[in-house]
């Protein structure tokens, strides 16, 4: 075999190698897309598929984001059970969330969307207000604990003397020092709202303001002026 047919063989086999390549790949692909749409991209099973359906429908409600605000009721386990409205009536729904917490929730969730006027709002206002209601409910068990403690300031155990008595120290309680931190917390997120509240509110009077300078100019242009309807 002389060199050109050699060439043009080697040619020959390096195509039918690259289309069959670009073959494997373009199979491998469409297999990656068939189980695109019928897992969807994490690759779910029907049964993971169905429950991100459930949970994308939950999400849609208003109710959705806050829904793991609220914990799970323990009964007398609970750590707010001294002071459980509901505890001492056999009332506590062990293993189901805190009627406590939901209703509470409801109540601020009712408020708060009212005032945003939540159908209307940010995505960035209803993440904040999420933010609140968090907050909000975390600020309810720090008054629980320091409902129990009674005083914000206690004693603990610093040490043993010599002669074997405990050697106490008062200290701030951590569910008061918890309750300002959070109470912080909870004033800068007003403060987030009321900026970007503001923010928005101050972009549409401008667009107002700009428009309505706009055809003031055009209205006493001279061009316009010139434009006079014949008889």
């Amino acid at each position: 075999m002389d060199e050109d047919n050699r060439d043009s063989v080697e040619y020959n086999l390096l195509l039918s190698d690259q289309e069959e390549e670009r073959s494997v790949a373009i199979t491998n692909r469409e297999r990656f897309e068939a189980s695109l749409l019928e897992q969807g991209p994490w690759g779910y099973s029907e049964k993971a598929m169905e429950a991100a359906k459930a949970v994308k429908a939950m999400n849609a409600t208003k109710t959705g984001l806050y829904a793991r605000i609220p914990i799970i009721c323990k009964a007398d386990d609970c750590p707010y059970s001294e002071t459980c409205p509901i505890l001492p009536y056999d009332l506590a729904p062990e293993g189901e969330k805190c009627p406590i917490e939901t209703s509470r929730l409801e109540l601020l969730a009712v408020n708060y969307a009212e005032e945003i006027d939540y159908d209307n709002a940010s995505w960035s206002d209803k993440q904040l207000l999420n933010d609140l209601l968090g907050y909000d409910i975390m600020l309810e068990r720090c008054r629980a604990l320091m409902a129990k403690e009674g005083t914000p300031v206690v004693e603990i155990l610093a040490g043993i003397a010599e002669n074997g008595e405990e050697i106490k120290q008062p200290v701030v309680s951590k569910a008061w020092e918890a309750y300002e931190k959070i109470v912080k917390k909870r004033n800068d997120t007003y403060q987030l709202m009321m900026m970007t509240r503001k923010d928005n509110k101050k972009a549409g009077e401008g667009d107002g303001e700009n428009l309505q300078t706009i055809l003031s100019d055009v209205l006493n242009s001279e061009d316009f002026a010139d434009v006079v309807p014949e008889t």
